[in-house]
């Protein structure tokens, strides 16, 4: 972190040290995933007082400490009523926020991220009864933009447009699409349908995602596809996941 910082980013998490003191961790919107320490935030008359809530678009000034960055000022951009949204979009909202943690080293900038955060946000704020829709789009665009996942639309290693009607298989490698001959023996075999229906959240907005009505078959092959590319990239589960599995 650089001495002194003033950007603008998403709360996406809180962790408490003891009864006055938080580290705040930020997606900000031009220098990465940022942590610093809240100082007596956790008090009522802390000048932070109802500031740091999860996912609230704020602006920030920081400045960095020997040891860690130290949070100076928090002003709210939008607040975002999610208090009234339904248990299982509020299980997505902190599976999305924890994920994101997870996936972004600290500092690390990636371009179109905080961007596509800020429209899953909206997405779920407007259409509660489609967070889940939000959620397999937000996985499948962010392990794009991070280089997990590949386009779908050819094979990763012939560079050939996909043929539908012949075998095609998901690289564990990479998060690719791979023709039969390419593939290994753990590399699970893919549906045209699951195929078809994450080329599109790969390319298509968030507004005309919500609109799509893919059939339950579809939504476990998405989710089942999420969770299998997710164990092979992180060294632990996410653990928001068991809250998202019981209100599911």
């Amino acid at each position: 972190m650089n001495k002194n910082i003033k950007t603008e980013g998403i709360i996406l998490r809180r962790i408490n040290l003891n009864d006055a003191d938080q580290i705040v961790t930020v997606l900000t919107k031009d220098m990465g995933k940022i942590a610093c320490m809240a100082k007596g935030s956790r008090r009522t008359k802390s000048k932070f007082c109802g500031r740091l809530e999860m996912f609230y678009q704020v602006k920030v000034a920081a400045f960095q400490g020997r040891n860690l960055g130290y949070l100076d000022e928090a002003e709210p951009i939008i607040h975002r009523k999610f208090h009234d949204a339904c248990l299982r979009s509020k299980s997505i909202l902190f599976y999305i926020a924890e994920l994101t943690n997870r996936l972004i080293q600290d500092e690390q900038q990636i371009d179109g991220v905080y961007e596509l955060m800020l429209n899953a946000l909206d997405q779920i704020e407007k259409n509660n009864e489609k967070s889940d829709l939000v959620l397999y789009a937000y996985t499948i665009k962010l392990l794009g933009m991070l280089g997990f996942m590949a386009p779908w639309d050819r094979c990763a290693r012939s560079n050939v447009s996909l043929n539908l009607s012949e075998p095609l298989f998901l690289s564990l490698h990479d998060g690719s699409v791979i023709r039969s001959g390419y593939n290994t023996s753990i590399d699970p075999r893919l549906t045209p349908p699951l195929i078809k229906w994450v080329n599109y959240m790969q390319k298509a907005n968030f507004s005309d995602i919500v609109n799509v009505a893919p059939n339950k078959g579809e939504k476990v092959q998405v989710w089942f596809l999420i969770k299998t590319m997710l164990e092979n990239i992180l060294s632990s589960p996410i653990k928001s996941e068991e809250f998202l599995s019981m209100v599911g």
